[in-house]
């Protein structure tokens, strides 16, 4: 029984260290720094979602694999709203959104056209939802930077 013991305190620090050589980059967050533009009033919220593949517009929070939130009725000027948002890195589509009632949705009609600014990370379709492939970017462990433009 004691060789056992010294047999595994002798080897728990490697087999440790190999374990955080191996995972540790993945679970460090990148930041991925978003620019919106074309932000036509200071009026409401804008939300930026972050998703990715295997969640593409999942409206789930949880299932988000990062998001920001930026307040901006108190911005004085017409420059672009920088954000930050920390991910890990990988390959990542964006949808971002002008709240506009402050309610928490995307506001849509009764035959669902967006009554609200939004963008993808992606150039897309109006008339149909983007795929993930269309929209996909990707984060490295220095972080990336995106920019897009609100569009109703």
């Amino acid at each position: 029984m004691k060789r056992c013991a010294s047999h595994w305190g002798r080897r728990f620090p490697k087999v440790a260290t190999g374990c955080l050589f191996i995972l540790g980059p993945a679970a460090f967050a990148a930041n991925l720094t978003v620019t919106v533009d074309n932000i036509k009033e200071n009026k409401g919220t804008v939300h930026v979602v972050i998703y990715d593949a295997a969640n593409w517009l999942d409206g789930d929070p949880d299932n988000f694999a990062g998001s920001q939130s930026v307040d901006i009725t108190a911005r004085k000027d017409d420059s672009p709203l920088v954000t930050d948002v920390e991910v890990e890195p990988g390959e990542y589509g964006a949808f971002i959104y002008q709240d506009l009632n402050s309610n928490f949705k995307f506001d849509k009609n009764f035959i669902r056209i967006p009554k609200e600014p939004y963008a993808f990370s992606g150039p897309f379709n109006k008339l149909r939802m983007p795929k993930f492939k269309d929209c996909m970017f990707v984060v490295g462990e220095d972080g990336a930077a995106i920019t897009v433009g609100l569009q109703k």
